[in-house]
């Protein structure tokens, strides 16, 4: 019931000695509907709040923009993370909470473990929306690269000279081992992790998608136009 005993908690984070706290802000707490025509001011509150009452005992909040709560209005609306707006929707989302909290806060990421929400929530069904599908992951992730590329183009342009902050993304990863020393064991465990965080690390250091994953999946695979792949690198 962190809601109502914020404050509790906070003050047992600092019996505990932490110096830092990583939380993550609720897409639909702050946009009911996903959109910032109507801003939920108490959802807005709570988080000042907590990021008052964070610094006031010493704890550097850490801010993660989506761990994994999309509005459910974007789900039926814009078909989530399929859906060809809802990179610019996230931005938008970003720039609210950029404006309301950025002043205090210095440490953003903008998506927690893409991979989870691409495969679990679009390929395999474990995780909502609970689609399963060869392709649709793939196009979720594509959509979650680009998200992430316009938010931070947002608060690198508008926030950053004055707010003083860092931003990026958490990826999440598995190691793998080959089973054996041949040759296509350790290429079959190169490509495991190719196609668990060179899928979206490698679109951000290097500028595109692993080979392995161009080769195997063909057209499942999106591609980027020049422009989308410059703002994601």
């Amino acid at each position: 019931d962190h809601y109502h005993k914020m404050k509790e908690d906070v003050a047992m984070m600092k019996t505990l000695g932490i110096h830092a706290y990583r939380f993550s802000i609720a897409w639909p707490r702050i946009l009911p509907d996903g959109r910032t025509k109507n801003i939920n001011q108490k959802g807005i509150q709570f988080y000042n709040d907590l990021i008052d009452e964070l610094l006031a005992h010493g704890i550097e909040p850490w801010v993660t923009l989506y761990h994994w709560d999309l509005p459910l209005a974007l789900q039926f609306e814009e078909d989530g993370w399929l859906g060809e707006n809802i990179a610019d929707l996230f931005a938008e989302y970003a720039t609210v909470c950029f404006e309301n909290f950025g002043d205090r806060i210095k440490d953003w990421i903008t998506i927690n473990e893409a991979w989870v929400i691409a495969i679990l929530g679009y390929g395999q069904g474990v995780f909502a929306p609970g689609r399963t599908s060869n392709t649709g992951p793939y196009l979720a992730g594509h959509n979650i690269l680009k998200a992430h590329a316009k938010a931070v183009d947002v608060y690198r342009r508008k926030f950053q000279a004055d707010q003083k902050g860092k931003i990026g993304i958490t990826n999440n990863c598995d190691w793998r081992e080959p089973l054996t020393d041949t040759a296509a064991d350790k290429a079959a465990a190169e490509r495991a992790m190719e196609f668990f965080l060179a899928w979206f690390a490698d679109p951000i250091y290097l500028g595109k998608y692993p080979d392995s994953m161009i080769e195997r999946l063909g057209d499942r695979l999106p591609q980027f136009s020049d422009e989308e792949m410059k703002l994601i690198k």
